[in-house]
């Protein structure tokens, strides 16, 4: 199945509203009387209006004959809804996977609905005031035959965290009339008693308002047996001849949905900082070390045509000479982080100078760029108990040494990291090197086209407390790697 493009409906209060669009079917239209008649068959509403979300789009999947896919969307700077959804996710990962998910590297999501397994779609529809909308799609297939199906809206202020269903916009004293208007419009006779196969919270899935008033619902069932219908069928009815079915909510909404009133988003995450679920999805830290220099500069463009943000730890000695190279690096929203003054062995060293080559970092780094750094990195990956109690932070080692500095040569060390690589690794650089950053175009394609997500330490690590002075070369389930959740 295709996935759908977003459809965005604005309206000026935070009232839940509906708005959808079609997710397997070009619907048959009805010839239309010449006076407007009750209700026809069409298409479901589509309006973009201004002041529209910071939209991320992801995608993931698992192995195997009947794998589970899924992309969705976040809001950039809504954590709240992005961890809701999250946990939405990773909950049907898990029953699917049969115990707690572990994200896999493969290639991009396929566009068409699977054979065999579950495949969700999740979409923004809505957003206006501080309330966004969002379609969940979920189907499940078994030898070519849908054996089950989730397909709902639900609408969420991103002020008070409220999340509600979309038979909100419909008077409950009415669901009997609106029934009968469906099943006539569907062709499919009304029912002769109170139907109890399908309930109205089952029928009132996909509600919205059309830009001139009426009223469309999209419906996979029949309204009247409950039986399943053969394709996806949207209803528009006539705004004046179902002005009685609409409940006092839905009736103020009906008026501020013409408003295009502006959705007052978020302030968008910094790049680096975006969310992203690491439990999730298959992700990547790249990491530079030794920096900044020439050769940084030119990374920095690297990234940025392929809008990617890594980690760079950097030497304080090397700051002082480039603090203009360095502020560069935090103003792209890369992570800096501490790599000593002058890159010495600190197993070598006393806790005093240990201290001494960490602070003159740490202060050479703030005052170039403002960033006071939350990670550290012993030079050469060294350290012991008087290292991890002199350092005052977190030491981020790595579990893919790409030995760039070794080779000097792409063709070397670039399938030495795609072998290593792995869902939550930590990848070594040196943006010292040019041979290195020569071969940083075709790593981050790789990488990329494998189903990696690259990522900031800080999204590697979310949600994980790091502890001053331990040490962490990995996120996961694998031998030596930290647990998410």
């Amino acid at each position: 199945m295709k996935r759908p493009a977003p459809v965005r409906l604005l309206f000026t209060i935070p009232l839940v509203v509906i708005v959808l669009f079609m997710a397997a079917c070009v619907p048959m239209p009805i010839q239309a009387a010449p006076t407007a008649p009750i209700a026809v068959i069409g298409t479901a509403p589509s309006k973009v209006g201004p002041g529209s979300p910071s939209i991320v789009d992801m995608t993931t999947r698992t192995a195997g004959a009947s794998p589970t896919v899924a992309t969705w969307q976040y809001i950039s700077g809504a954590e709240a809804f992005n961890s809701k959804l999250d946990a939405r996710l990773l909950s049907i990962f898990d029953a699917r996977g049969g115990g707690r998910h572990e994200p896999a590297a493969l290639p991009a999501t396929p566009g068409a609905l699977l054979a065999d397994g579950v495949s969700v779609i999740h979409g923004i529809v809505l957003a206006t005031g501080s309330v966004v909308g969002s379609r969940f799609m979920q189907t499940t297939m078994n030898g070519g035959v849908r054996t089950a199906r989730i397909d709902e809206i639900t609408y969420e202020d991103l002020g008070t965290g409220v999340v509600s269903g979309s038979a909100t916009l419909i008077h409950p004293a009415m669901t009997g009339t609106l029934r009968t208007i469906l099943g006539e419009a569907i062709g499919h006779p009304p029912p002769t008693q109170p139907p109890a196969a399908v309930s109205d919270a089952e029928l009132l899935t996909a509600v919205a308002f059309t830009s001139s008033g009426d009223l469309s619902v999209t419906v996979h069932r029949d309204p009247g047996t409950g039986a399943d219908l053969p394709d996806t069928v949207t209803v528009v009815l006539n705004a004046d001849a179902t002005d009685d079915v609409i409940s006092p909510a839905g009736q103020a909404l009906r008026t501020a949905v013409i408003a295009d009133a502006p959705f007052n988003a978020p302030s968008p995450a910094p790049g680096g900082l975006a969310h992203i679920n690491c439990d999730l999805v298959a992700c990547a830290a790249l990491t530079y070390d030794d920096g900044p220099n020439a050769q940084t500069t030119r990374l920095l463009g690297i990234l940025e045509k392929h809008k990617v943000f890594a980690t760079f730890f950097q030497q304080g000695g090397y700051v002082r000479a480039n603090p203009g190279v360095a502020k560069a690096v935090a103003a792209a929203g890369h992570t800096i982080a501490n790599h000593t003054m002058s890159h010495p062995y600190l197993t070598k060293l006393a806790p005093a100078s240990i201290q001494g080559e960490v602070r003159g970092a740490q202060d050479a780094i703030e005052k170039a760029t403002g960033v006071v750094p939350a990670y550290m990195r012993p030079p050469y990956g060294a350290s012991n108990t008087t290292v991890a109690a002199s350092v005052g932070l977190p030491q981020i080692i790595w579990d893919v040494d790409s030995l760039d500095w070794q080779s000097k040569n792409k063709a070397v060390f670039l399938p030495r990291i795609m072998g290593l690589v792995k869902p939550g690794s930590v990848i070594l650089l040196h943006d010292v090197h040019a041979s290195t950053v020569d071969g940083q175009d075709q790593l981050i394609t790789q990488l990329k086209g494998k189903g990696f997500y690259l990522v900031t330490l800080p999204q590697l690590f979310a949600g994980i407390e790091l502890k001053a002075g331990a040490s962490y070369k990995c996120r996961g389930a694998a031998p030596g790697c930290v647990a998410g959740r």
